[in-house]
């Protein structure tokens, strides 16, 4: 999977994964919001979607095609060790930040991997993704999830049964709930800089 890198002055590293229709460099203006002496390394969604990229397709229903949001799954992490081996990241600090579909393909990474090699993962905005399979336990790792009100592509319900079934793991898991729809708010991403303090 194709990066972006931008080397940083501390100890912490940003990954970034776009929503629909965005691109490596999408999460940057975030990521320098969230820690601005980060190193920041944003993956490039490959799928595209009546001229969007995305990390996995879906069909015409709106519903995942789970072939490509496993393989999707599977490439990531696989980029992710070889960036982790590539910039000497191993004993740094590293955050997932994703939004939207982004967000849903670190969630299914976490059905996928027991004790990813991560620390913290802040997931902006994540839909409903495989709710039969359950998450694999994460105990080194900080999960913050968020939604809206009014998002359209998870109900309040869906929303806090996924917290609970983040938790049913022992995983450190935060959220955050407002009265808006699908959209980031600063309020978000300030509740992300108060996990990393």
């Amino acid at each position: 999977m194709r990066h972006i890198h931008i080397p940083g002055k501390n100890n912490h590293v940003l990954i970034l994964l776009h929503g629909t229709g965005g691109s490596a460099s999408s999460l940057f203006e975030i990521g320098q919001y969230i820690d601005p002496e980060a190193t920041m390394i944003g993956f490039q969604g490959e799928v595209e979607e009546q001229g969007m990229a995305r990390y996995f397709a879906r069909y015409q229903d709106g519903t995942f095609d789970l072939r490509s949001l496993a393989s999707a799954t599977y490439d990531f992490y696989d980029s992710l060790q070889k960036v982790i081996t590539q910039y000497q990241l191993a004993d740094k600090k590293i955050t997932v930040i994703g939004y939207s579909n982004g967000a849903n393909l670190a969630l299914n990474v976490l059905k996928e991997f027991e004790a990813v090699s991560f620390d913290y993962a802040f997931l902006f905005h994540p839909s409903t993704v495989r709710p039969e399979v359950a998450f694999k336990p994460q105990k080194e790792l900080q999960v913050l999830i968020t939604s809206g009100a009014n998002d359209p592509y998870i109900s309040e319900e869906a929303f806090e049964a996924l917290y609970q079934s983040l938790a049913d793991t022992n995983t450190k898991v935060d959220h955050y709930h407002h009265a808006y729809g699908h959209q980031l708010i600063r309020e978000e991403l300030d509740r992300a800089k108060a996990l990393l303090k």
